[in-house]
């Protein structure tokens, strides 16, 4: 089940007994969309574009916060290297060194994947995502992207920002207290983590 814009709307109105509007309930929605796919790594994305042919990068996606996981048709997952890796592999490279894409670096703003492809392959990037600040937010609160577990989330937000945005700073932050305290803890213990791994340096 999706959550929707006038969902939000009928409880906003119902729960601080306002009348918002649609185009007043938009901006403060929109920001409480913004700030929780910005608060962890709440916001899931899947992501395809196809390579081209002899082409070494590809730009990240503007909504990309960290690469998770990058896949090339239906085999397995790309290692990921390093740039200063990425920059040794394609020393002295030529067409002929072309091929199946392998693994990737990351590098100012882009991804480089090596081998550099032969072909036109469908990429796939799996990756947490954030709200952009864009010309399209009428879309991004018509159709909200979190799944309906995120409902009391979103509406505990967009109220704390409806209550400030009237100066009702302290009911404001009743909610807001609510919102870290007790709705985002169990949904952080959902959120898929990426291993760390540290080296050991005792002797």
């Amino acid at each position: 089940m999706t959550i929707t814009k006038e969902e939000v709307l009928d409880h906003v109105n119902n729960e601080l007994d306002r009348s918002e509007t649609d185009t007043t309930l938009k901006e403060h929605l929109l920001a409480a969309l913004k700030w929780l796919s910005l608060e962890d790594n709440h916001l899931w994305v899947e992501a395809t574009v196809d390579t081209i042919i002899g082409r070494p990068y590809y730009s990240l996606p503007l909504d990309y916060k960290d690469m998770i996981e990058i896949k090339v048709e239906d085999n397995k997952p790309l290692g990921k290297i390093t740039w200063e890796e990425y920059q040794s592999l394609i020393a002295n490279q030529t067409s002929a060194n072309y091929g199946l894409p392998r693994c990737y670096a990351l590098h100012g703003g882009f991804w480089y994947p090596y081998q550099t492809p032969d072909a036109v392959y469908e990429v796939t990037l799996f990756y947490p995502g954030f709200i952009l600040e864009i010309e399209k937010e009428v879309e991004v609160v018509d159709a909200i992207p979190f799944k309906d577990i995120y409902r009391d989330a979103v509406y505990a937000k967009t109220k704390a920002m409806v209550l400030r945005n009237i100066g009702l700073t302290d009911d404001a932050i009743k909610y807001e207290l609510e919102l870290r305290n007790l709705i985002l803890p169990p949904l952080k213990k959902m959120i898929e983590r990426i291993p760390k791994f540290v080296k050991n340096t005792d002797l």
